[in-house]
């Protein structure tokens, strides 16, 4: 930085009423070279979270089957299960946790109980891990939920029991939410808001390739320990970097280690090759937390988790939005565990289910910066839970099968947009004081709709049940949640609030933003398109009385 651009900030410094963290990471050089390499490394870091979240659906594959043993003369020729069979053969290759442990017939419950406790452990994970973040720090979480993955994954690849099976996959559910968590946390604390939404989705595409890569690892590995093998073992290596990724900088000033984040910061600004003077920085730390430390002493006095529902529209928006996540977990792990009772080849199947949620971020992206979040969620979430349905106007006929998979493919592509936009939309529905805690309590619901998935999916083995069943019930809930969705108010062209006064106070939004073309750059940074302010319009609660944005680290998009 030249001496007049040193000065500049100095005198900008004196002016300026408060400091916001995207300012101190302006002046070490913004999203530069180095914050591209850290942010680099959490994206290889999401390939191993794809390899390890989905594999469930390949270690409890269950090839086809007939009775080889009856324990009672029968010159009958069973396939399937059989009410007097003493010996299951299983007819292909491919080897299971479901072919290890006969978990087939009376025991097929215990395959379901081996995805839920999995499940289970993404939701303690959830809780451990951003608990040990907030307290230790995100590099320490990072890396011991790195360590975890791997450690549990292995083992549970050599475990010789059903019981030691379960509990390692618990513990590997548990160390996967830790890992996708706290990355992501990372991810949005060293980058400039500007680039937060690229990022994030970005680093979410990341995880779909990962997934993508299973189905080939899948396809050539047909045993299933091995299989578990290496896509657990990759994120041992990941490990040798702990010397080299240093600790949020954000999280250093949150717990007052403001020497080490000078320190870390200068380093940020030497890497990205600017120059930034010593005590400026360190001045303009302080000052970002004193601010911070006010806001936090107000937060902490005034608010609690029962705001979320004590007032109305909170009550609604909590309401909706945590039936929304606990529907897109179900549908969206519900559509890959059910891979296996689609037409056609499984692999193939997989892959094509994985690669689509490419694209279906990327309209995602598209939809909610050109028309908004409501109307593009919304009919994400209608037309995915429509497809759905739809396999129930599909004839029984084989011919007809290869239907029933295009319409999972369409809804898997939707369910993935709304799943992904469900975390921009709540993170704008609530006011900066409680925006964490309805991310987690939203979260949760999450957790407890794909802990159930494996027994909806289960639906389609029990006896005279239609294989498109699960569909069936996972487009019902598609579609319920996507009317509902329609309750909640517009958030793309309206200030986001700080309090929950403001949420009450201010004027819900619910027009349909199709032709708005005029650009305003918000106060909190973000770039909306609003539309053009009649003359004889009165000012609207929204635009009135915008609030401080003393917290724009909170903000995704």
């Amino acid at each position: 930085m030249s001496g007049s651009q040193g000065n500049l900030e100095m005198e900008r410094s004196r002016s300026k009423k408060s400091w916001e963290f995207d300012d101190i990471l302006d002046m070490v050089g913004g999203f530069g070279r180095y914050s591209f390499a850290l942010y680099a490394f959490m994206c290889i870091m999401s390939l191993p979270i794809g390899l390890q979240q989905l594999v469930q659906v390949f270690y409890a594959a269950t090839p086809k089957y007939s009775c080889v043993s009856y324990s009672s003369p029968s010159n009958e020729t069973c396939s399937g299960c059989c009410n007097n069979c003493e010996k299951y053969e299983f007819k292909t290759g491919l080897t299971s946790a479901v072919t290890e442990w006969n978990l087939i017939c009376d025991r097929r419950h215990l395959k379901a109980m081996t995805q839920s406790v999995y499940m289970a452990g993404l939701l303690l994970g959830s809780v451990a891990f951003s608990t040990l973040s907030d307290h230790f720090g995100r590099k320490i979480s990072v890396f011991l939920s790195i360590l975890f993955m791997a450690a549990c994954g292995t083992v549970s690849a050599v475990s010789d029991c059903l019981s030691l099976f379960s509990l390692f996959r618990f513990g590997a559910g548990a160390a996967t939410a830790g890992c996708l968590l706290v990355r992501f946390v990372y991810c949005m604390e060293i980058i400039h808001i500007n680039n937060r939404t690229a990022a994030g989705m970005v680093n979410n595409i990341f995880v779909s390739i990962g997934f993508s890569t299973l189905s080939l690892l899948g396809y050539f590995i047909r045993d299933w320990r091995h299989l578990m093998l290496v896509v657990s073992l990759p994120a041992a290596p990941l490990l040798l970097c702990y010397w080299l990724i240093p600790e949020s900088p954000r999280w250093l000033i949150a717990k007052d280690r403001l020497d080490e984040a000078h320190e870390l910061l200068m380093k940020y600004a030497k890497k990205n090759g600017v120059t930034v003077e010593s005590t400026q920085l360190k001045h303009v730390i302080q000052e970002f937390k004193k601010e911070e430390d006010r806001n936090w002493k107000e937060s902490k006095k005034t608010y609690g988790i029962l705001d979320m529902v004590r007032t109305p529209k909170l009550r609604k928006r909590t309401l909706i939005c945590g039936f929304n996540w606990f529907v897109n977990a179900l549908v969206y792990f519900g559509i890959n565990l059910n891979v296996g009772n689609l037409a056609g080849d499984m692999y193939l199947n997989f892959f094509i289910l994985c690669i689509v949620e490419i694209p279906g971020a990327l309209a995602l992206w598209f939809f909610f910066v050109r028309f908004g979040r409501r109307i593009p969620y919304a009919l994400f979430m209608i037309i995915g839970g429509t497809a759905e349905l739809l396999v129930l106007a599909v004839p029984s006929d084989d011919e007809y099968k290869v239907i029933i998979t295009v319409l999972a493919v369409i809804g898997k592509s939707c369910i993935l947009a709304t799943f992904l936009g469900i975390y921009i939309y709540t993170v704008e529905l609530y006011p900066t004081i409680i925006r964490n805690t309805g991310i987690g309590v939203c979260s949760m619901m999450a957790r407890f709709g794909s802990i159930i998935t494996p027994y909806i999916v289960l639906l389609a083995d029990l006896p005279n049940m239609n294989k498109t069943l699960p569909l069936v019930i996972f487009g019902v809930f598609g579609l319920i949640a996507g009317v509902m969705a329609l309750w909640l108010p517009e958030t793309r062209y309206s200030p986001m609030a700080q309090t929950v006064e403001q949420v009450e106070a201010w004027k819900e939004d619910y027009k349909i933003h199709c032709c708005t073309r005029h650009s305003s750059r918000m106060e909190n940074g973000n770039i909306g398109l609003m539309e053009e302010k009649e003359e004889d319009e009165e000012e609207t609660p929204i635009t009135k009385d915008t609030p401080p944005y003393g917290e724009k680290y909170d903000t995704v998009v």
